[in-house]
């Protein structure tokens, strides 16, 4: 361990070193008594081994000026910056309560109440931080300190981003992005440039610990799944983990949500709008973020049973725009037009289930399921929503109800080949192969030009060992789609397992030429072209991959998309 000045004891200007509070790889901190104010103060004193390092000390000398130029009740004070023999002091508030992360390891989660005053305290002190375009880059349990009466302190804005206009001294660096790995926003991880919205995810993830007691990602599980995957190799068990730290931040939502949708209620929707990995549905800032918090408990009042016949109108309006924006993706703008379709008539059951459906092609799950929900309320019989409900509740790996959801779907169409296929795409990501062949063929059976019944129904023979089945799905599916990827894919990697080389590197070929971004496609020909002794050809393969770190599942690169299911229009539901 690493000697630092400063000892317990020890007079430094009017204060005496009391004991070390804790330390990390930039500086060190030690509680103190300021003599001539008669008061406890924290001292922190950056590492002797940073005392050269130009850009540490611009970085603390920059956290020093930013807390002392926009002071918070939520942000911890700064009293004075000193330097002593080529030696860099910062004296602070001390706070007797703690951090967070010791109050989390010792109780676990906490009440509810407690974690929204806490989220919105924190919230309230960045929030004066991103109107000036700070952002801080590393929110964390462990840099929340606790008042004595328990209120949140934010420290630590070592590593924040500060405009040169109030004071930065430009040391931030796009693709740059210190940061604690697991607590990072997606944009972190992938080195783009940062707004106040990456503060959000990190006051998120905060929040859904508070709620849930553990971090969002298990990394006990994920470090066990490295080593499992690679072997006693060191270099390639932590490469493993970190493909999976990344997939886990940038594209997987908590498992834990749907856990938390049944504990919390709709205070779960604001943790997974903060979560969301596309940081275009997040809240904008840290304020929007308390204001969502603050107005949580405000119920929309129902509309009464005589809505006038124009605000009908303009909600088929708006949920035709939806639909709209929809087919072009864009995806957003339609959740803004299905809100105002019901904000205009809350009982329209089509705006529920078309609003779920934007939040699936989005990967919010648990949003989908409470929209469907809600359409299922008003519109009982809603075969449409049962089967996008379901769709969720499987992204959700709540495979229980998504094939009870089915199952009604069928109750009440027995001939609808949505419910048919996406309950095989359930039974496929449970494992369970011959109940999804099952699907897959009354689906095929209802439209025989179903292509991604045939790719689906060829994994499920794959992972049977049925292999020449699977070869014929394949096959069939790109006769009827001569540009379907998983197709290709699925073909290539059979003919792979079979040894057929020359046939496997063909079909990556295509797959590569359809979709130049696919990760696995360079990896597996390059394993190809090695079987046949082209080492050139494998390396460049090998090479490309390199700078390409898959966030995909790769049974996702497999399975062809669940199949939302269109709603028809409902003008024949009446109102309760």
């Amino acid at each position: 361990m690493e000697r630092f000045l400063l000892t317990p004891g020890q007079k430094l200007f009017e204060f005496e070193i009391v004991r070390q509070l804790g330390q990390g790889g930039f500086a060190a901190v030690f509680e103190a008594f300021d003599q001539l104010l008669d008061r406890k103060v924290a001292i922190k004193q950056l590492h002797l081994k940073r005392v050269h390092d130009k850009k540490a000390i611009q970085r603390f000398i920059q956290e020093a000026r930013i807390n002392a130029a926009l002071e918070h009740p939520n942000v911890i004070s700064i009293y004075g910056l000193r330097v002593e023999k080529d030696q860099f002091y910062m004296i602070m508030e001390y706070l007797p309560g703690g951090t967070l992360q010791r109050l989390l390891d010792t109780q676990g989660k906490l009440p509810i109440e407690q974690a929204v005053n806490l989220t919105i305290g924190i919230c309230e002190g960045l929030a004066k931080f991103h109107e000036k375009g700070v952002i801080h880059r590393d929110i964390k349990p462990e840099n929340i300190l606790l008042t004595a009466d328990g209120r949140p302190k934010i420290i630590d804005f070592g590593i924040a981003h500060v405009p040169e206009a109030i004071g930065g001294l430009g040391i931030t660096e796009v693709g740059f992005q210190p940061s604690t790995l697991i607590c990072s926003s997606p944009e972190q991880v992938r080195g783009e440039k940062l707004d106040p919205r990456s503060d959000v995810y990190q006051i998120g993830e905060v929040l859904y610990y508070m709620l849930a007691g553990d971090h969002y990602i298990d990394l006990n599980k994920l470090e066990g799944e490295a080593l499992t995957s690679a072997g006693t190799n060191k270099i390639r068990s932590q490469a493993k983990l970190y493909h999976l730290l990344e997939r886990a931040i940038c594209e997987e939502m908590p498992e834990g949500l749907k856990a938390l949708w049944r504990e919390v209620g709709a205070l779960a929707g604001v943790v997974e709008d903060a979560l969301s990995k596309n940081k275009q549905n997040r809240y904008k800032d840290a304020a929007e973020f308390a204001a969502a918090l603050k107005t949580l408990s405000i119920n929309t009042t129902p509309a009464s049973a005589e809505t006038d016949h124009h605000s009908l109108t303009d909600a088929k309006t708006y949920n035709k725009r939806g639909l709209a924006h929809v087919s072009t993706r864009n995806y957003e703008q339609a959740i803004i037009d299905y809100n105002q379709a019901i904000e205009l008539d809350p009982q329209y059951a089509e705006a529920f289930n078309n609003r779920s459906t934007a939040h699936l092609l989005m990967g919010n799950y648990a949003q989908a399921v409470t929209d469907c929900t809600r359409a299922l309320n008003y519109a009982p019989d809603f075969v449409a929503a049962y089967v996008n409900r379901g769709i969720a509740y499987t992204g959700l790996r709540d495979y229980a109800q998504a094939r009870a959801d089915y199952a009604q779907a069928l109750k009440l169409d027995p001939d609808n080949v949505y419910a048919y296929f996406n309950r095989g795409n359930t039974y496929l990501w449970m494992g369970n192969n011959e109940e999804a062949i099952g699907d897959y063929n009354q689906a095929i059976i209802l439209d025989p030009e179903f292509v991604a019944a045939y790719v689906n129904r060829g994994v499920a023979h794959s992972e049977s060992r049925n292999y020449k089945l699977a070869l014929t799905d394949f096959n069939r599916a790109i006769t009827l789609n001569k540009d379907y990827v998983y197709a290709y894919y699925n073909r290539a990697n059979l003919q792979r397992e079979f040894r057929q080389y020359e046939a496997a590197i063909a079909d990556y070929g295509k797959v590569i030429e359809l979709n130049p971004e696919h990760p696995h496609a360079y990896e597996n020909r390059g394993d190809s072209y090695a079987a046949i002794g082209d080492e050139d050809r494998a390396t460049d393969d090998y090479t490309r991959i390199m700078s390409q770190i898959s966030t995909i599942h790769p049974k996702r690169l497999s399975v062809a998309h669940s199949m939302i299911m269109p709603a028809m229009p409902l003008n024949f539901l009446k109102r309760k």
